[in-house]
């Protein structure tokens, strides 16, 4: 896996995104951007779908990173609400479709993958449950939001 000098993680939900764009190394992460944004609730599946892929393109165009990083759902993370997880799911196929359309390098993987790429002592999910990660202040952000952090950092390059 190639490392980066900036790099946006995603963390996908049903109808929407959270992004985050790292600049830095993955010891010492310096967040650029980020945005937790849902598309218009009238929106049909496909309205979403399409809404979802011009917010990316217009992410990257933006902000102009080199390497992608999508954080999948745990295994076990289907729930009751299958609906949502496949909605879920879906946006992540959008989100992918937009990131090879634009040359990006790709890494996904559920959680526990993206600690095996973050380096250091402490796993993603321990550094979730955590004030601060690698100098930036967890209380600014969202849990699906500090997600998108982690896993924007996990791509970086070492220091």
């Amino acid at each position: 896996m190639k490392r980066h000098d900036r790099s946006i993680g995603i963390r996908a939900e049903a109808d929407g995104i959270n992004w985050a764009v790292i600049e830095g190394s993955r010891e010492d992460p310096v967040l650029h951007a980020h945005g937790s944004e849902k598309a218009p609730a009238a929106y049909n599946e496909a309205e979403r779908l399409s809404w979802v892929r011009q917010r990316i393109l217009h992410i990257i165009t933006q902000y102009e990173p080199t390497g992608m990083a999508v954080r999948y759902p745990e295994h076990t993370a289907l729930g009751a609400n299958k609906d949502s997880a496949r909605a879920r799911c879906r946006v992540e196929g959008v989100v992918l479709e937009v990131a090879a359309s634009k040359n990006l390098e790709v890494v996904t993987g559920t959680l526990n993958t993206i600690s095996k790429n973050l380096g250091g002592k402490h796993s993603a999910k321990e550094y979730l449950a955590t004030d601060d990660f690698r100098g930036l202040d967890w209380s600014n952000y969202k849990t699906n939001l500090q997600e998108a952090i982690v896993v924007a950092t996990s791509i970086l390059q070492e220091q």
